[in-house]
């Protein structure tokens, strides 16, 4: 019994212990308040309130959620790739291409606050090349623009030329890990980590009176 009792105490430690890792993540967050529709690949937004998500940082390949602003429902998942500027922004900045007369405005990336660093979104092919015609900016494409199809990248020129996308020479991974934007509050963890840590420390006690 008391070694039923040890090893139980001994695994809730570790899992106390170990799940704050649960909270670590490879994602980058940003508001995103739309005053009218907006264009993005795939579909329209409505005017509103949003949260939008890159799940993996660490990809040419980056996977996005539009999300709702309290992050409960999905509208829609997209792919983008990253993208390089010499202009620092204090802040996030959301790029979008040029107006054209009776189309909605459209989005073309992000970039990460106090960072060269940004995202570029790749539209799907069908849409790409009236996109490029009527903003008269070359528009990233693939022939679904799926985020799980491996399709190469294109750059469709306002031409109608088709030119191979080729990454940054520096990637987003290889950013220090000190430049990466922080989006929320590290508090949070903090306190979730010395929980933890007094849980664990607790169970322990208990193991070595016994």
């Amino acid at each position: 019994m008391k070694f039923l009792q040890r090893t139980f105490l001994a695994g809730l430690a570790c899992l106390l212990a170990g799940g704050v890792f649960l909270f670590a993540d490879d994602s980058w967050r940003s508001p995103l308040t739309l005053g009218e529709k907006t264009q993005i690949p795939g579909g329209e937004l409505e005017p509103g309130k949003y949260m939008v998500r890159v799940l993996d940082t660490k990809t040419t390949r980056m996977v996005v959620q539009f999300m709702s602003e309290d992050e409960n429902k999905v509208f829609a998942t997209v792919m983008a790739v990253p993208d390089y500027r010499v202009t620092v922004a204090p802040e996030g900045q959301f790029i979008f291409f040029q107006r054209a007369e009776g189309m909605p405005q459209a989005l073309k990336g992000w970039f990460y606050p106090v960072n060269n660093f940004g995202i570029e979104f790749v539209y799907p092919k069908v849409e790409a090349m009236p996109l490029a015609q009527a903003r008269h900016e070359e528009v990233l494409a693939a022939e679904t623009a799926k985020p799980e199809a491996k399709e190469p990248v294109i750059a469709v020129t306002p031409e109608m030329k088709e030119i191979p996308w080729k990454a940054p020479e520096t990637t987003v991974a290889q950013l220090p890990p000190q430049d990466l934007p922080r989006t929320a509050s590290d508090l949070p963890l903090i306190a979730v980590t010395g929980l933890a840590m007094i849980a664990a420390g607790l169970a322990l006690r208990v193991l070595v009176r016994r």
